[in-house]
């Protein structure tokens, strides 16, 4: 079954089928990956993961709340908080991001946005646990719009309409760039993005 040894730590076990799980769906789908598929991928006895994930919908909660969560927090909301310039931010997220897809030569998708297409209307749970997340993303974006209107860096924006727009801009990027496994749809959102907030930023 695999190259990872048994062990007595439930957490370390947790952490690999959810690790597992968060691959699985990102790159193949939530509905199209069965429990047992995980199992051999996470390289646990049938016993481990009814322990920890009696029904695949829990396992699903568990990666939508740590690992989809983080990605987001990682890749746009700690970069919007640590930066002193909200364009520059914002446009090295998008070159971030376009490299690493260019490196791994794929393009699976925005793990949220791959989420939220296939199970919000499956499970009231699940749309408000990654509902949470798009409304976290868009509060760091709007928070750093709101601040700059308070230091005269910017004018003319409606904080939470631009940091929607931005986001759902990302993401239908994404969306294309998934389906045509080229970058450049992402290429064009960040050369538009970057043109509107210089239209506005003094």
């Amino acid at each position: 079954m695999s190259e990872h040894k048994r062990t007595n730590d439930p957490q370390a076990v947790r952490r690999r089928i959810v690790d597992a799980a968060y691959q699985a769906f990102v790159t193949q789908g939530y509905l199209a990956t069965g429990m047992q598929e995980l199992r051999a991928k996470a390289s646990v006895s049938g016993g481990a993961m009814a322990h920890h994930f009696p029904a695949k919908r829990e396992l699903g909660l568990a990666v939508i709340r740590d690992r989809v969560a983080e990605a987001v927090r990682q890749t746009w909301i700690d970069p919007l908080r640590i930066s002193s310039d909200t364009p520059t931010a914002i446009d090295q997220i998008f070159t971030e991001i376009i490299s690493e897809l260019s490196e791994n030569g794929s393009v699976s998708g925005c793990p949220l946005n791959n989420m939220a297409i296939e199970v919000s209307r499956h499970d009231d749970e699940m749309q408000q646990a990654l509902g949470a997340i798009f409304e976290a993303w868009e509060e760091a974006l709007a928070a750093r719009f709101q601040e700059d209107i308070r230091l005269k860096r910017v004018a003319g924006i409606q904080p939470g309409r631009l940091a929607t727009l931005i986001i759902a801009a990302y993401s239908g990027a994404m969306a294309m760039a998934k389906a045509n496994q080229h970058t450049r749809p992402l290429v064009n959102c960040q050369a538009e993005i970057a043109a509107l907030l210089a239209s506005k930023y003094v």
